[in-house]
């Protein structure tokens, strides 16, 4: 049996929508609910609907029709994928110089399903309920691997596509058959449907990756388990031009109920932390979007190529340097001795071999910041900081009996991390830094700090579940309002509590 509580918008008011979408899963072959939002706004209609056996939730109604009404009746199947929500550890899966890691969870309220089906065609199709991301069609010989040719030499060897949301799904595809080898493939329909914001940092681009490949795999029947999904699949985002790390794709796959994933990057390891089961909610405020177009994604690998190669080169001139990396108490040490920044011409002088490999790497980065100095300093003291601060938070959350006391160890942490991502990392905006600021005026609020890759996107705000009405009702008047915009009408807004990974639901 199947409940599904949630709220709809009355003809005698705009003030309210559906906050977030109820998050089936399959139990004893049956779809089963393990939440309702309540949350009052405005006239609000509760719509309890009761469904029987393997009958889906409204939530699906929207992509299931549209894809019967694009690639007609059959046997369909759907793969979910949570939004991410990191608590902290922001901007370090692609260091390699520390023992970085991060604190993520899976949203079990807010997701991105796709429905798909299997061709014969050998191409792939894909469409999507929000009408801002128009169809698209490729062929999978596109991405034909060449003999003994690497992904990284095939990603180098080709020019970085002009921005598009499709672009995510062939660098899945193409990374699955550059692994593979398939001599005989399938392609496949599909239609996405998604309650994660586009362009809100809480990665809709990785989850819409990770279905990709997962869907991809499934229909030509190669075995995957969800952690080599996900370090697929961050290898796989790269063929849109960005140069990332596996944070965002690791908590999708391996996310679990009523716990963050304790993301290890220098060891390849993930467990599990747990959190409280009720009593507080985490909430994602979206304060405009963060561009995905050339600049910005210069600006996102210029902090890869320092994080990953320009602060190593430097650091590796030590004795105490070692090919795993640093101590996070010998990192501090050496980090005071970095210079503040570099430009292109002096890598190129001081470190030939890191500029050509920059150069392959990031190919448009030193075509056109060539001229610009890339700082170093202020990056490696995020760096560091984010790895105190995970310390200490994994630590204390083991450890402690009192979860109010490790809620707000938390919101002290995540405050010292937006700090952090502002004066250190500069990936902040004033409008979200005036976001952060109306959030910490609200005294129930814990924590609060920007999440995702920067530039815009959401703050994410820890407060008690008993304060979540007040709390929206404050930044809907104090931010939102004077910009004339209704959070819940555009959605704005997501409550999440930690929920479980990517699966198929049927």
């Amino acid at each position: 049996m199947l409940v599904l509580e949630f709220f709809v918008q009355q003809p005698s008011t705009n003030r309210c929508s559906i906050l977030g979408f109820p998050n089936p899963r399959i139990e004893m072959g049956r779809y089963s609910i393990a939440r309702r939002l309540n949350i009052q706004c405005g006239m609000v209609a509760k719509l309890k609907f009761a469904m029987q056996g393997t009958e889906l939730a409204s939530h699906y109604h929207k992509p299931l029709a549209l894809f019967e009404e694009l690639f007609g009746a059959g046997k369909d199947h759907v793969f979910r994928a949570p939004a991410r929500i990191n608590i902290l550890g922001e901007h370090v899966d692609y260091v390699s110089y520390l023992p970085t890691a991060s604190l993520p969870f899976g949203s079990h309220e807010h997701e991105m399903v796709m429905v798909y089906r299997r061709n014969e065609a050998g191409i792939v199709r894909g469409a999507s309920t929000n009408n801002q991301f128009p169809p698209f069609t490729f062929d999978l010989s596109e991405g034909k691997p060449q003999p003994h040719q690497t992904w990284l030499e095939y990603l180098y060897d080709r020019p970085t596509p002009n921005p598009h949301w499709g672009n995510y799904v062939n660098g899945a595809v193409f990374f699955a058959l550059h692994k593979t080898m398939l001599k005989r493939r399938h392609g496949f329909d599909f239609v996405i449907g998604s309650s994660i914001p586009p362009q809100g940092g809480s990665s809709s681009s990785s989850a819409l990756t990770v279905l990709a490949g997962a869907a991809f795999r499934e229909i030509n029947d190669i075995p995957f388990s969800p952690a080599e999904l996900a370090q697929d699949s961050a290898q796989a985002e790269w063929y849109v031009g960005t140069r990332g790390g596996a944070l965002d794709h690791t908590t999708i796959c391996l996310a679990e109920r009523h716990h963050a994933v304790h993301v290890q990057y220098a060891q390849h390891q993930t467990s599990l932390v747990p959190l409280p089961e009720g009593g507080y909610k985490w909430i994602t405020f979206f304060s405009h979007p963060a561009d995905k177009g050339r600049e910005v994604m210069l600006a996102y690998n210029e902090r890869a190529a320092v994080s990953r190669l320009l602060i190593p080169a430097f650091l590796r001139r030590h004795s105490e340097w070692k090919q795993e990396g640093l101590s996070p108490d010998l990192a501090a040490t050496l980090i005071k001795e970095l210079p503040d920044a570099i430009h292109p011409a002096e890598i190129r002088h001081q470190f030939p071999e890191v500029y050509e490999e920059c150069r392959r790497a990031f190919p448009a980065l030193i075509q056109e910041r060539n001229h610009e100095p890339l700082k170093l300093h202020k990056r490696a003291l995020h760096h560091l900081g984010e790895v105190k601060r995970i310390s200490q938070a994994v630590t204390y959350l083991k450890n402690s009996n009192d979860a109010h006391s490790s809620m707000r160890f938390l919101g002290e942490l995540l405050n010292a991390t937006h700090e952090s991502l502002r004066d250190l990392y500069e990936i902040s905006t004033p409008l979200v830094n005036q976001l952060h600021e109306i959030l910490m005026q609200d005294t129930n609020v814990l924590g609060a700090r920007l999440i995702g890759g920067g530039f815009g996107g959401n703050v994410l705000a820890l407060t008690t579940e008993d304060h979540v009405e007040s709390l929206l009702q404050h930044v809907q008047a104090k931010f939102y309002a004077p910009q004339n915009r209704d959070a819940v009408a555009e959605g704005a807004i997501m409550v999440s509590t930690p929920g479980n990974g990517v699966s198929r639901l049927y």
